[in-house]
């Protein structure tokens, strides 16, 4: 029987991986829980104040003979590899092959773009017969129902996530910075974000105490396989997992914002006023037509805060992002992702265009300007290799040739 399993919540601020947990599910329960290529990794409203570091869940379809069994192993598995201790507040959902019979999408779209009540998503999974497994506070089970909305019919990347042996948690990481580079110009612009060429920065290796050695992400199963054979690097890994997401592909910001707080989505209006604060941080006023609301363009993200600064009164803008909620002394304002410049005052330096912020600030679902005009909803086959439970060989494919620099950080329109 084919069931679906989905998963949120199991990491904190001090290790572990929710990723890392659909692994091992498929490592170590097989062949009583078989998982089938792809796994989804779906990130959530990057928002959210209470999430852990990425705010993604896991969604995995499986072959299984005994449902009852199944739940059991996977219930098991995700307490074993919780961090409760240091405040996951872990969820699972588990259907039993009825995933045509119920509609996943509208909580998806929700989680995407606000804060979705706990006890709403466990009516709605009590009243279509969904069994769950909570620890702690069970808050995951919100973003593990949200996951099985993402479908492969939506826009979708893939990442091969790549682990690390448990007694190198906590240590470095050693991935050589001109592997790097040179897989980043062989593949562009079927990979993406690999390396921040203003700071000179790898960007494919996280920096905490999880499970994770390095990601690579990209157009296929296939790209991202090659792409990370050309990584060099001395530590000998534990495996690796593709999985398909809705990374990079702004599915967060697709709606008009309501200004709640914590939502994500995008303002048009024409700009009032520019002000440059402390520590370089931008922040302008749009008049909407229905009032005037703030917007602030922090300095880390780089090329969006040069491209903010330029703004003048008068200039027609959309801007994209999520909003912090109003406190006691400041307004509710909204912190910038992405700007579209529709149109600029006579004499306005500024160019018409899109602009997004430098790599190295980019939200894990921000679409990078080499995905500007492409949806994928294709359904992939699966490659060889796809899932391993050992080391991952190191080489550069054959005719594979550079392809030149990145490109650049701005798109204009004619």
């Amino acid at each position: 029987m084919r069931c679906i399993v989905a998963i949120d919540d199991t990491d904190s601020s001090l290790g572990a991986c929710t990723t890392y947990l659909g692994y091992r599910v498929a490592v170590d329960l097989s062949p009583r829980v078989r998982v089938l290529p792809y796994p989804r990794l779906v990130r959530l409203n990057p928002n959210i104040p209470f999430k852990t570091r990425g705010n993604a869940a896991v969604c995995l379809e499986v072959e299984v003979e005994e449902p009852d069994e199944a739940f059991e192993l996977l219930a098991s598995k995700v307490t074993e590899l919780s961090d409760v201790e240091g405040g996951a507040n872990s969820g699972m959902v588990f259907l039993e092959d009825t995933r045509e019979a119920i509609d996943f999408a509208p909580l998806y779209r929700r989680a995407l773009t606000g804060v979705v009540n706990p006890g709403s998503v466990r009516r709605f999974l009590r009243e279509n017969g969904v069994r769950t497994f909570e620890l702690g506070n069970g808050m995951g089970v919100v973003g593990a129902a949200a996951s099985v909305g993402f479908t492969a019919a939506m826009d979708h990347t893939f990442e091969l996530i790549a682990y690390r042996r448990p007694g190198n948690w906590g240590t470095r990481r050693s991935v050589e910075p001109a592997s790097v580079v040179e897989m980043d110009r062989m593949t562009f612009p079927r990979t993406y974000n690999n390396f921040d060429y203003q700071k000179s920065k790898v960007l494919v290796s996280p920096h905490g105490p999880d499970p994770v050695f390095a990601g690579v992400r990209g157009d296929s199963p296939a790209t991202v396989l090659a792409a990370f054979g050309m990584l060099r690097y001395e530590e000998a890994l534990a495996g690796h997992m593709v999985y398909m997401s809705n990374q990079h592909t702004d599915a967060h910001l697709q709606d008009d914002l309501t200004w709640k707080g914590y939502s994500s989505g995008w303002v048009e209006g024409k700009v009032t006023s520019v002000r440059v604060g402390a520590g370089g941080h931008v922040y302008f006023e749009l008049d909407t037509g229905m009032g005037k609301q703030k917007v602030a363009a922090y300095e880390p993200t780089g090329d969006l805060r040069r491209t903010a600064k330029l703004l003048s009164d008068g200039d027609v803008v959309r801007a994209y992002g999520g909003v912090r909620r109003a406190s006691k002394v400041n307004p509710a304002i909204l912190n910038l992702e992405k700007l579209d410049v529709i149109s600029v005052r006579r004499g306005s330096p500024l160019m018409r265009g899109t602009y997004i912020s430098s790599p190295r600030a980019n939200r894990h679902l921000t679409r990078p300007f080499s995905r500007y005009g492409v949806v994928d909803t294709s359904r992939p086959g699966t490659v060889d290799g796809w899932l391993s439970a050992g080391p991952i060989p190191q080489k550069v494919p054959a005719g594979s040739q550079p392809r030149g620099p990145r490109g650049l950080l701005s798109q204009s329109t004619p």
